[in-house]
């Protein structure tokens, strides 16, 4: 998992957003295309899609290309994160986006730390 840390604004603005909590809610646990994600959450295309760049630009979401045997192509989505952590410090809010890692980076820093220890 790696640490970034995020405009609290912007990230809390994203998450109260019901929509697009649905969308990382569906995305989590396996990519999706942005026709699945309309009929499970029961929007427009257009709204998923919308809702989908605002992720991205915030990097909640990645969007990969996946081909069908026949040669055609088409867009899915996953969430990247595993938890959003708001902190109050020295008065002011940080947020911290606990990204997603490879199970040999999560390995790899699991064994440092145990190390540092």
């Amino acid at each position: 998992m790696q640490g970034d840390d995020a405009d609290v604004h912007v990230i809390t603005s994203v998450l109260s957003d019901e929509r697009a909590r649905r969308i990382l809610a569906e995305t989590h646990a396996e990519a999706r295309s942005a026709t699945e994600l309309s009929d499970c959450c029961g929007v427009s295309e257009q709204t998923v899609y919308r809702r989908l760049d605002t992720l991205s630009e915030c990097g909640l979401v990645t969007e990969r290309v996946e081909m069908e045997p026949d040669g055609h192509h088409y867009h899915v989505y996953r969430s990247t994160f595993d938890r959003v952590l708001i902190e109050f410090s020295d008065g002011e809010f940080e947020a911290t986006v606990a990204r997603r890692g490879r199970m040999a980076d999560r390995f790899t820093e699991f064994v440092n730390e145990v190390r540092e220890e």
